[in-house]
């Protein structure tokens, strides 16, 4: 597994039973939702209650606080990300055809799972929480160095362009893609947003091509 892999933020070990793990896991994926259409700011935590369909009691043995249930919603999506990028990226193959397959996973998780949206409206709210904001920046700065590790092991096999910082290549790269989101949220809000991502998105990767890409 990769660093990334090994690194989680912080919270409450689940509930030992099945149907305690069951419960958690239904509330993440509600509450994943709702973060993901509304933001953490503009989210209460009664909303969150109403959204779960359980009574105040049964949602507060799980999770006592909105930041509490935020966090465990990006350690639950960090989770998942990673596991689709290491089981469909990083298995095998050279590490140029490693980046060109990032964004296209990223695409197929996000189209396939809407709440994974709430990781990257999540992680920008929770960061300007004083509180919160070192727990939350540690995955993201774990997603550059994956990204870095790409390209500089790329720049090892000749695929790609030498000069330039491995490190700062995987922090442009990450960014550009988050900011794509939060861009076509404000210029295309409603039924069309996924699909002018995705369109956008696939640019990003051409110009990727285009401009890291050794040509033989």
């Amino acid at each position: 597994m990769t660093s990334v892999g090994r690194q989680r933020l912080g919270g409450p070990s689940s509930p030992a039973t099945p149907k305690g793990e069951a419960t958690r896991g239904f509330l993440l994926r509600v509450a994943a939702g709702v973060f993901a259409g509304r933001g953490y700011a503009n989210t209460t935590l009664n909303e969150l209650i109403e959204a779960s369909g359980l009574t105040k009691g049964a949602f507060y043995f799980h999770f006592r606080s909105k930041s509490e249930l935020a966090l465990a919603v990006l350690r639950d999506q960090d989770a998942r990300w990673l596991a689709r990028i290491e089981d469909e990226v990083l298995g095998g193959g050279r590490a140029v055809d490693q980046l060109r397959a990032l964004i296209p996973v990223m695409l197929q998780l996000l189209a396939a799972e809407p709440g994974a949206w709430s990781i990257v409206r999540l992680t920008r709210d929770l960061a300007a929480e004083p509180a919160l904001a070192e727990q939350v920046a540690k995955p993201m700065a774990e997603w550059v160095r994956l990204v870095g590790d790409i390209v500089r092991r790329g720049q090892l096999d000749g695929d790609l362009r030498p000069e330039l910082d491995p490190d700062h290549v995987g922090a442009v790269l990450v960014g550009a893609f988050d900011g794509l989101k939060s861009l076509v949220d404000v210029l295309e809000p409603g039924e069309r947003c996924a699909t002018v991502f995705a369109e956008r998105a696939q640019t990003l990767l051409t110009l990727v091509e285009a401009a890291l890409v050794i040509r033989r």
